[in-house]
């Protein structure tokens, strides 16, 4: 059923109840009219082939009788005529020819369908005759025997046969008469109370073959035919064959013509052949046909007219329901009045009821909620605007992304390091607007702060030392430190908060102290080396000094070495940072490395009383790496795991293959790294506070140097500690 065009907001009326109640109904009334159809069809189809088959088995006993009563009356008539006296007389040489003729021609009178008649001697000499004659010869017989005329036209006539007795009893010869076949078959080939297909077979054996005879549609002068063999035909269920073999029955059959009929067949005793009524299937089902098409056309009308009813009920039904769903669906602010219109008494107007009550419920809960709306939008605006008032006053830039990338909000301050306009950036790509760029590499595409964050759903930071830089619009650098941090809703990833801070200032003062170094550096390495040759004069041996000299001496040496080696650190610092320091790559046989590595180890491990462990593989693979930077780092790693452990303790060094990588790995069980100073471990300068009152000689510039060194050579370094359990550095230089 056709449904409204709902306003915008209102539900779709997807079906209908009058649809469906008039689809039930019909449905059911055409169940119960193509059932009763169908039950009315078949019983009456059993009833007229009940009817047929009645008729056709009355039909084929009348003209099996027929057959039988004319033939007896034959041969009683051929029976009474060889106890006449003048055929007697004839044969006793008393009478002429004569009488004979004289009671063939009282025969014919009668209408008889005689065609002549014989008297024979019991030789077999013709005595006399009338009419025409007899072409077979007389039988030598005591009682009258019935001879048919059979031809390649069918059966014409018959011939009877009956012994004469005289007075004494005495056989003293034979009677023949002729019969024409031709009257009998007329009435016993009619089957006009049957039907136009209706028709009468008759059909003898000869030879073992199934002849057909006579039937009812055999043109005038038409030879028999010849329906092939009794036994196969009667196997085959023909109802002739069956008949000529001396079987009764009737029922469904298939003709010699291969047509479906309705069949009843007997056998004449009095000839040896076989008789069948039949009428084709179709003509005797005609009626039921007719009947069929009647009943289809009354289903027809009355289906339509059940559905015609279904429809009118169905919607008186469901026109008060439409009307109130009308009515509800027009409720809304401004529109809650309800006016009730249903006086049914049932359950629409019970619905009714229940639908008024609900808007007057709905307009005062509406009502309430405009209100709280109302209060909730003034907090709302009033938390917006200080929340963007506290996010405007912030220094850092701090832009919004959506999880697909995109920017959602940023504040002013963002937009001022990026050289842009605010409104500018919302709704843009974040790679379109913020470009990444740690010293000289990109860090757009995947390698995106950002986008990592996106994926990796971690927090990732980049301290001043890591130098970090983003592009502003008119194509200069900004140093940043960056925080990016993931917006999560149980574990599902909404965006991430990216948060920018200027150390352009910090950037500055940290390349005037490398200058300051590296000048500070070149500046006291002259005076110190004058300073370590005289100590080297002073310790040649010829000079005399009391025991307290030379130990001032040696403890001036020990000073100015260790001052020489702050120097050189405090320069190669400076230089990587400047870039100065580029490694050299050629192929290294990491075999030899190890080793050299691990006498290292050995000899420093012993000085300090700690056991060194070694897990290495037997071969290792070549990689492309500067062996002397590489042996910096390392020297690095092991120096802080031997300072920084106790006394029997282990150190333990790993080298292993991870994939595309080589792992280096050192690990102690000493002091360990306090949480609190893990984020600074490698910047420049900086000391754990556990390890300061441990030695005060270090200058934090181990790890700062070795990071870079590692960076450099294409690799990281990573670190797991926890304090008073110890360290684990871990070095990761690619293989190719």
């Amino acid at each position: 059923m056709p449904t409204d065009s709902p306003k915008q907001g209102q539900l779709v009326r997807r079906k209908s109840i009058r649809t469906r109640a008039v689809r039930q109904y019909v449905l059911f009334a055409a169940c119960i009219v193509v059932t009763l159809s169908v039950v009315s069809f078949v019983v009456a189809k059993g009833f007229l082939e009940q009817r047929v088959l009645a008729q056709l088995s009355s039909i084929v006993s009348a003209k099996e009788d027929l057959v039988e009563h004319v033939l007896t009356n034959d041969r009683a008539r051929n029976a009474l005529l060889a106890t006449r006296e003048e055929v007697r007389s004839i044969l006793k040489n008393k009478r002429s020819e004569g009488d004979i003729n004289e009671m063939y021609g009282r025969m014919r009178e009668e209408h008889l369908p005689v065609l002549g008649m014989v008297v024979y001697n019991l030789s077999g000499e013709k005595v006399a005759s009338a009419g025409l004659s007899i072409a077979s010869d007389p039988p030598a017989v005591e009682r009258t025997t019935l001879h048919s005329i059979v031809d390649e036209f069918g059966w014409q006539e018959h011939v009877l046969f009956s012994p004469v007795y005289d007075e004494d009893g005495k056989h003293i010869g034979i009677v023949g008469v002729r019969y024409d076949s031709r009257p009998l078959l007329d009435t016993l080939l009619s089957v006009a109370s049957v039907g136009k297909t209706g028709e009468v077979l008759l059909g003898s054996e000869h030879e073992g073959e199934l002849i057909l005879l006579h039937h009812r549609f055999q043109p005038a002068g038409s030879k028999t035919l010849k329906l092939g063999k009794v036994d196969e035909q009667a196997e085959y269920g023909l109802p002739l064959a069956l008949a000529v073999r001396g079987k009764e029955d009737l029922g469904k059959a298939e003709d010699y013509a291969g047509e479906d009929v309705y069949a009843a067949y007997r056998s004449l005793p009095s000839l040896g052949w076989g008789l069948v009524v039949k009428i084709e299937r179709e003509e005797a089902l005609e009626g039921t046909m007719r009947l069929a098409a009647f009943l289809a056309i009354i289903g027809i009308v009355l289906i339509i007219s059940s559905g015609i009813v279904s429809y009118i009920l169905a919607g008186r039904l469901t026109n008060p329901i439409v009307k109130l769903g009308k009515t509800m669906a027009k409720l809304g602010p401004g529109h809650w009045k309800f006016s009730r219109s249903t006086r049914t008494g049932d359950e629409v107007e019970l619905l009714e009821t229940v639908a008024s009550d609900m808007a007057i419920r709905l307009q005062d809960t509406y009502e309430r909620m405009e209100e709280i709306i109302s209060d909730r939008t003034e907090e709302l605006k009033k938390q917006y605007k200080t929340d963007r008032a506290i996010l405007e006053s912030i220094q850092h830039g701090i832009i919004t992304v959506g999880k697909t990338g995109v920017i959602i909000s940023a504040n002013t301050a963002a937009a001022k390091m990026l050289g842009t306009e605010m409104t500018s950036m919302i709704g843009e790509e974040i790679e379109d607007i913020l470009r990444f760029y740690q010293g000289k590499e990109d860090l757009n595409g995947d390698n995106n702060p950002i986008k990592k964050t996106l994926s990796s759903k971690s927090i990732l930071q980049f301290d001043g030392n890591a130098h970090m830089n983003i592009e502003k619009s008119d194509g200069r650098y900004l140093p940043v430190r960056l925080v990016v941090a993931p917006l999560l809703d149980d574990g599902n990833i909404m965006g991430a908060v990216a948060v920018l801070q200027d150390v352009t200032e910090e950037r500055k003062v940290d390349y005037i102290k490398s200058e300051f170094i590296s000048l500070a550096s070149h500046q006291l390495r002259t005076p110190l080396s004058t300073f370590q040759w005289y100590l080297e004069l002073l310790n040649d041996g010829e000079t005399k000094f009391t025991d307290e000299q030379k130990e001032s001496v040696k403890e001036m040496t020990k000073a100015s070495k260790r001052m020489t080696n702050l120097i050189d650190t405090l320069l190669n610092a400076a230089r990587l940072e400047g870039g100065n320091i580029t490694p050299e790559l050629k192929e290294v046989d990491m075999n030899e490395l190890v080793e050299e590595l691990t006498e290292e180890l050995q000899s420093l491990t012993k000085d300090a009383n700690l056991k060194p462990e070694i897990n290495a593989p037997e071969n290792i693979r070549s990689i492309r790496t500067d062996p002397i930077l590489l042996n910096v780092v390392m020297q690095n790693l092991f120096s802080n795991s031997v300072k920084y452990s106790e006394e029997g303790k282990s150190i333990v060094f790993t080298v292993k293959e991870d994939g595309e990588y080589l792992v280096f790995s050192v690990k102690d069980f000493g002091l360990g790294i306090p949480e609190k100073d893990q984020t600074r471990i490698f910047e420049r300068l900086y000391r754990a506070t556990n390890v300061r009152e441990v030695d005060t000689t270090g200058s934090g510039l181990g790890l700062f140097i070795s990071r870079m060194i590692a960076k450099s050579l294409g690799g990281e370094i990573v670190f797991k500690s926890k304090e008073n359990k110890g360290s684990e550095f871990i070095l990761r230089l690619p293989i190719n």
